[in-house]
């Protein structure tokens, strides 16, 4: 009888991310990054070479059966692989017929891979042999399943967003058709797995999937034409900063929210309630689909820091973008686009690596939520400039 081995563990762990992929909430299966997604599912259930210095073999006495005997060993890192194929006795590439490979590992020696055999040289030179093949056996096994597992975790992650993009399209065209509003069940599940590397058993543990419901989300051809609308009316402040120069963050925010509501039909509303605090701009649009943005007067660095911070605070998993809207009243606004973008590299939950610029004034970076570190939105930033030599109303 064979044991199970490497190639068995993969087959497991890939109907493991099927499930997990399958169970996963439309909105969260929509709105997440393939690449990110595919990434978090290999890290979860693929495995990582051995790591054994097969240089340093060991030996300690030891009994058999009441007569005396040796343990030939070779320390190992104790990854969550290790554990995975020293508590299942996983065989490599190939296997050896009849061979119990669970006495390479013992409970009273863990970390290591070795065997017990008769203290004479040839015995032991057979068990060094027997040790460094089953380890090079295992990580040839382990490189060989690495090759194919990711692109078959995309393929299954791919496939589940068309499905999910194909069934909204066709709900929300029965809808215009028939001219009823649909009306789309919120989801009950608000976490997103914890990555978990240790495998108990062979077969991968996965959270419990939890019932799939509709959630509308907001997609990015709506995001950007919000993003173009706030835009416009930003540009405005510029080509007449002086109308604008001593308004406050609440009342230039009341006028963006007088542009939205021209378009979507007064779905924007100020000041709305959502996740930890009070936004400055929250638009529902078609079967509730979430916009939040802040608005924020310019006064250094730590300015920028509060408002992205307030945006991470008040998004949830169901939000995928946040923007900050910079409005800056000094002279030297070449300075502050500098300053942001010096900034935004240097906080706190941003993804390394993933700021760009979109325009001279515009840059927009991945996020990791406070309350859900697994999650990761969008943070668009926009600057904006209402500098004027001398202020409206005032003399000089």
């Amino acid at each position: 009888m064979f044991p199970p081995t490497i190639a068995d563990y993969y087959r497991k762990a890939l109907e493991g991310v099927r499930q997990e992929v399958q169970s996963t909430p439309d909105d969260r299966a929509i709105g997440t990054d393939i690449d990110e997604w595919v990434q978090y599912l290999v890290t979860k259930y693929a495995m990582e070479p051995i790591d054994a210095d097969l240089g340093a073999m060991k030996m300690e006495e030891t009994t058999r059966n009441g007569y005396p005997a040796v343990r030939v060993f070779v320390p190992v890192a104790m990854t969550d692989t290790f554990k995975v194929i020293a508590q299942n006795g996983l065989a490599g590439g190939g296997a050896w017929l009849g061979f119990d490979y669970k006495t390479f590992f013992s409970h009273s020696h863990p970390g290591t891979i070795g065997q017990v055999e008769r203290p004479d040289p040839n015995h032991i030179n057979a068990a060094k042999r027997r040790i460094t093949e089953y380890v090079q056996c295992l990580n040839d096994g382990i490189n060989h399943e690495n090759k194919t597992f990711p692109e078959q975790v995309r393929q299954i992650v791919v496939s589940r967003q068309k499905a999910v993009k194909a069934k909204h399209k066709n709900l929300d065209e029965l809808s215009a058709t028939v001219g009823i509003p649909l009306v789309k069940r919120t989801d009950i599940s608000t976490i997103v797995p914890t990555a978990v590397r240790v495998r108990k058993t062979i077969a991968p543990l996965v959270p419990p999937a939890p019932k799939a419901q509709q959630r509308p989300v907001l997609e990015r051809d709506k995001f950007e034409a919000i993003i173009e609308l706030i835009d416009n009316q930003c540009q405005a402040f510029e080509r007449t900063p002086a109308a604008y120069q001593v308004m406050t963050e609440e009342m230039l925010r009341d006028v963006i929210l007088s542009s939205l509501n021209g378009v979507f039909e007064g779905a924007a509303t100020g000041e709305a309630f959502q996740g930890l605090g009070k936004t400055d701009i929250h638009l529902r649009i078609s079967q509730g689909e979430v916009f939040i943005s802040e608005l924020k007067m310019w006064d250094g660095p730590a300015a920028l820091a509060e408002v992205v911070k307030q945006l991470l605070e008040r998004l949830t998993w169901r939000e995928t973008y946040g923007v900050a809207i910079v409005i800056s009243r000094n002279a030297d606004f070449t300075g502050v686009l500098r300053s942001i973008e010096k900034t935004l590299p240097q906080l706190p939950e941003i993804a390394p690596g993933s700021l760009r610029k979109l325009g001279e004034n515009a840059f927009v970076a991945r996020f990791s939520l406070p309350s859900d570190p697994l999650r990761q939105v969008e943070i668009h930033v926009r600057a904006y400039n209402i500098y004027t030599s001398r202020r409206a109303g005032r003399s000089s």
